[in-house]
């Protein structure tokens, strides 16, 4: 009997210590950033609910920021409305870029995406 309970016992403990040292998860600011010149552009993006949406931006620039978790798929891309455009699509994430990207030319797009770190 006393084996029975020194092994429930140790059971116990190691479940405990497991459980105590799950990863916690981590979050944080993300902020998507898209710049055109000339105005115009079209975006899609991944919101804070891991949706897709859709909008015609006509001015030079356009941003949102939403809390992310660490892993999170994040996404945007913007299509300039004009020729010869230059664009440029950021993310960050906790106030650092994590991902970019820029295209210059007719209608353009420029899509960063990736994982939370």
């Amino acid at each position: 009997m006393r084996k029975i309970n020194l092994l429930i016992i140790s059971i116990i403990f190691i479940g405990s210590i497991l459980t105590s040292c799950e990863k916690e998860e981590l979050s944080g600011t993300v902020r998507y950033e898209v710049t055109s010149s000339p105005n115009g552009f079209d975006i899609t993006y991944q919101n804070s609910s891991g949706n897709t949406e859709q909008a015609t931006i006509t001015s030079d620039s356009w941003s949102i920021s939403f809390e992310g978790n660490q892993g999170d798929f994040v996404y945007i891309s913007a299509q300039a409305d004009n020729e010869n455009a230059n664009i440029s699509a950021k993310i960050y994430y906790q106030g650092e870029i994590i991902e970019q990207a820029t295209s210059s030319g007719s209608y353009v797009i420029a899509t960063a995406s990736g994982s939370l770190p």
